[in-house]
């Protein structure tokens, strides 16, 4: 599974994987319970590689890449083993129209073929083998390019799995912006991708040329409201643990805090309070605190932070050589602020005073359409009208980043946030196409009935035809069901003399 680099090589690639997907390599049943239990056998025999490949990339904590790197893709595959079944299997449909009485109709999940997952740097365990999990649950063949930058994450992910799937229908191309762009050139069934709204145009222009769907998990300003009913002591807790898991460079961190004056200095406070307790007195000699990717993204936030040094009242220090930078709260925030003007993805939290939540709401609003919306308070009237007022990829009450861990949700994005979702069963909707099918196993005699459809056409044949394509309601259903036999057989009288006339 070594790398390729030239456009010939990627074009051989993707012919020999779409090949073995068009020969059913990968769309049995057999053959995606055999590769999810092989990418389970991989994380087990590899997990002390996953932690030093991932520690190297991001200085991440063992447990952090084991909670929020490993355990997922294992959930995942847990759930598509235990649930291969129904994956596989026709869903049989019944719609209470008498247009299907003695046929069959169902629908089959088609694979949509070959899969391009482009992975991302900030969970690149997670973010190319979970959703390469998804690939084969679904009978996908699939290339999988990890981002450059988590370097030797991805380095691990080639030499390690050609041991366990097959290089005919699953593939790691590694390689930089280059690579990346000469993959786009080919064409694909279906495109994944994870990172920042600038790359998700270029794939989505990249797949429009081959008229190909694409999944876009993307970020953007995931606000947290806070307001004067809460327990302020909780959420500071919530929101620093948040804002600060994997230093800050999560797709769904809390972006900004909008806080209810009344409770904002006991918030900041608190927050500085946790941030303290959770990495110690000095951060950078913290054994659980992370680094930034590399010195470009260091470089951003650094200057963010220089832009807004007037505001710090906790943290502010830095360090380029270890691409270190300091748990950092910033007060008295507004929206004309630069830090306020693109995402931030790192340990950076601004602190915005508002006087409620129609404030917080038309601030939200004003924006783009954030990955997440983080919402604590104890007044369960404001949950209905950030329901309803605001628009997120996921919304929560007094909790953060949890939606990502339960597979029975949708995970993704709206507007500039992404484009589908996956997790669970939502990644079948996404990965594969639901084929309407239909089998009349008696043709000859239903064709009394369906006569009808026929020219010459008269009245009595579209007041037939109308009775018979109707969508019945629950109620009339129930009361059919006793007489439907009578009505059934009446109707296909009234046919035949119509086909014998």
């Amino acid at each position: 599974m070594a790398s390729a680099s030239s456009e010939e090589q990627i074009k051989k690639i993707v012919e020999q994987l779409r090949a073995s997907f068009n020969a059913g390599k990968t769309r049995s049943k057999a053959s995606r319970v055999k590769n999810l239990k092989a990418v389970l056998r991989l994380i087990k025999d590899h997990q002390e590689d996953i932690y030093d490949a991932v520690y190297k990339d991001l200085r991440k904590s063992p447990q952090e890449t084991q909670n929020g790197e490993i355990d997922e893709v294992v959930n995942e595959a847990v759930h598509f083993l235990s649930e291969i079944d129904k994956v596989v299997d026709p869903q049989n449909v019944h719609d209470g129209s008498l247009i299907l009485f003695g046929r069959e109709a169902y629908i089959h999940r088609d694979p949509y073929g070959l899969c391009l997952i482009i992975g991302a740097w900030n969970y690149p365990i997670m973010l190319t083998l979970m959703v390469l999990v998804g690939a084969i649950a679904t009978g996908n063949a699939a290339i999988i390019k990890p981002s450059e930058l988590a370097l030797a994450t991805a380095e691990l992910l080639e030499r390690i799995l050609p041991k366990y799937l097959d290089e005919d229908c699953y593939r790691i191309v590694n390689g930089g912006a280059e690579v990346a762009q000469t993959l786009l050139k080919q064409r694909f069934d279906h495109i994944l991708y994870t990172g920042s709204q600038h790359v998700a145009k270029i794939v989505l222009r990249a797949a429009a040329e081959h008229l190909t769907p694409v999944t876009l998990e993307l970020g953007g300003k995931s606000p947290v409201y806070v307001d004067n009913t809460v327990n302020v002591g909780v959420s500071a807790k919530r929101v620093a643990w948040a804002k600060l898991m994997n230093c800050g460079q999560t797709c769904i961190a809390p972006d900004y805090v909008l806080c209810h004056a009344d409770v904002k200095e006991k918030f900041i406070e608190e927050v500085k309070k946790y941030m303290t307790q959770f990495y110690g007195e000095n951060p950078k000699e913290h054994e659980d605190y992370g680094r930034i990717i590399n010195e470009r993204h260091f470089d951003r936030l650094n200057k963010l932070m220089e832009s807004q040094k007037k505001n710090i009242v906790h943290g502010g220090k830095s360090d380029r050589t270890e691409k270190f930078i300091e748990p950092t709260v910033f007060d008295d925030i507004t929206f004309s602020d630069q830090i306020m003007k693109e995402e931030i993805f790192g340990p950076l939290l601004p602190i915005v005073s508002v006087q409620g939540a129609d404030e917080a709401i038309k601030l939200i609003n004003s924006g783009e359409k954030p990955l997440a919306l983080y919402v604590f308070t104890g007044d369960k009237r404001l949950h209905e009208r950030f329901m309803k007022e605001t628009s997120s990829g996921s919304l929560m009450f007094n909790e953060l980043l949890i939606q990502a861990t339960v597979p029975a949700l949708p995970f993704g994005g709206v507007g500039h946030s992404g484009m589908g979702s996956y997790h669970g069963n939502f990644t079948l909707e996404a990965l594969s196409h639901k084929k309407a099918c239909i089998i009349d196993p008696r043709p000859v005699p239903s064709e009394l009935v369906m006569g009808i459809r026929y020219p010459p056409f008269s009245k009595t044949k579209k007041n037939i035809t109308s009775m018979l394509t109707k969508v019945y309601s629950k109620s009339e259903r129930r009361f059919f069901y006793g007489i439907k036999l009578i009505i059934v057989v009446a109707l296909m009288a009234v046919a035949l003399k119509l086909v014998l006339a």
